[in-house]
């Protein structure tokens, strides 16, 4: 088998060796266990050290790579990785290295490190503490949304209800199909609920909040997607002036090499477009569209889902900038859930249509209440080869939306499930501090 991945947990579980690719070339090609442990390549170090651990801080900033890979089109003399590495010569900086054998593998690296690589616990920072408890900003009472079919009703949400801080990022974890994407869509009205109520800074969302529409933005998974590839940076950026402001062209030209500033890209880029930038800088161009308009709230749906661990760290890194600048407020939604810990004050975890945990981060992630909770945990991937067959898959499939099981929803695929799970379906009530569970036997 060839898998080809940015997931280096995936990688550390399953390959026997592990073949690092930069700019078009191979520059490390070990077995797994020598690779993960000690990485001789600085951009695979980088990689390694880029990666978020369930065991380290919460909260600071990420090791993230300084620099943008090169273009292709015209890369660097040398070694193409020169440019980033804190190790480069004079000798790096002339001529490319070759593939040379290192320890069973081989590296192209004028300076090879010998070293292990630093464990995540050794960066230095804190953990940060759970958020105090602020003013709520969203409210979501009840929502549901249901999808006619043939001959079944889809029911993608079916009262949901949870509310987000002022000021905080709320996480929002769950198997693909469970209902966090049409939630999303629902709160920034892209999408109208079937029931239920939202609430916006006290103010009820309905069909003619074209006011409230600008407070509330959205970074999408797939910015190539989600944005005209046929518009410059700047018409991209500055469309959500032209909606909503009134501005002269030359106004909005410099609001627009601001907010490219603002996100680490270069202003002159304004007049380039989409196909010539890279995945995280064209995910910077999507949040800087999102910020345009100085909102209070912005949804980021699976934001860094499709990066490699060392763009993923800058654009984490620039969120959290963001975040403290602006007062921003986040719904962060992600499969990811070491980096949803990270950046979260507090997590909701959904299951097929329903929130069945909700609580601080920190207390969600150590001490899961719910059992589908600790089974999503308990299937995280660890980048160590050593540690293989650490993580149990969720068994089962997901039930479909359409026939939802009776009862609660999840006893088809718990293994602590009584008749009672079966029969009746629990509600989301309150189970400790801070902290809200929907199970029978909570654990």
């Amino acid at each position: 088998m060839w898998l080809i991945t940015h997931d280096l947990g995936v990688a550390a579980q399953m390959a026997d060796r592990v073949a690092v690719m930069y700019a078009g070339r191979i520059v490390e090609d070990a077995p797994a266990e020598t690779l993960f442990a000690t990485p001789a390549h600085p951009y695979t170090r980088a990689l390694l050290q880029s990666v978020i651990s369930g065991d380290g801080p919460r909260g600071g900033r990420l090791p993230a790579i300084s620099g943008t890979i090169p273009s292709l089109a015209d890369p660097p003399d040398g070694c193409r990785f020169h440019p980033r590495c804190p190790r480069a010569s004079a000798q790096c900086r002339q001529a490319a290295p070759n593939m040379r054998a290192r320890r069973g593998g081989f590296v192209a690296c004028w300076h090879p490190h010998d070293e292990p690589v630093a464990a995540v616990e050794d960066r230095g920072e804190g953990v940060t503490p759970d958020a105090p408890e602020r003013a709520q900003l969203l409210t979501i009472i009840d929502l549901r949304k249901h999808y006619p079919g043939k001959q079944r009703v889809v029911r993608a949400l079916d009262g949901v209800s949870f509310h987000i801080e002022e000021g905080e990022t709320f996480g929002l974890v769950g198997e693909s199909g469970c209902g966090k994407s049409t939630l999303a869509r629902i709160l920034l009205q892209l999408e109208r609920p079937t029931g239920g109520r939202v609430t916006f800074a006290g103010e009820y969302l309905g069909r003619r909040n074209h006011a409230q529409r600008r407070h509330m933005q959205m970074i999408f998974q797939d910015p190539y997607g989600s944005i005209d590839s046929r518009w410059t940076l700047r018409q991209i950026i500055g469309e959500p002036l032209v909606v909503h402001e009134s501005l002269s062209a030359s106004e909005r030209r410099v609001r627009v090499r601001d907010l490219l500033v603002q996100v680490g890209l270069d202003p002159a880029w304004e007049a380039r477009y989409p196909h010539s930038l890279s995945g995280g800088q064209r995910q910077r161009v999507a949040i800087a569209r999102a910020i345009a308009l100085h909102p209070r709230f912005i949804v980021a749906d699976e934001a860094v889902s499709a990066l490699d661990v060392s763009v993923q760290a800058q654009v984490i890194n620039l969120l959290q900038d963001l975040k403290q600048r602006l007062g921003l407020t986040y719904l962060f939604i992600g499969h990811g859930l070491h980096l949803v810990r990270h950046v979260s004050d507090r997590i909701g975890v959904m299951y097929l249509g329903r929130m069945v945990e909700v609580g601080p981060a920190e207390q969600v992630f150590r001490h899961p209440a719910h059992p589908y909770t600790r089974a999503l945990l308990a299937a995280i991937p660890i980048a160590d080869p050593t540690r293989r067959g650490s993580f149990t898959p969720l068994p089962g499939e997901v039930p479909s939306p359409a026939n939802p099981p009776a009862g609660c929803r999840f006893h088809t695929r718990c293994g602590m499930a009584t008749s009672r799970c079966r029969n009746d379906e629990p509600v989301l009530i309150r189970y400790a501090d801070k902290r809200e569970v929907a199970c029978h036997f909570p654990l």
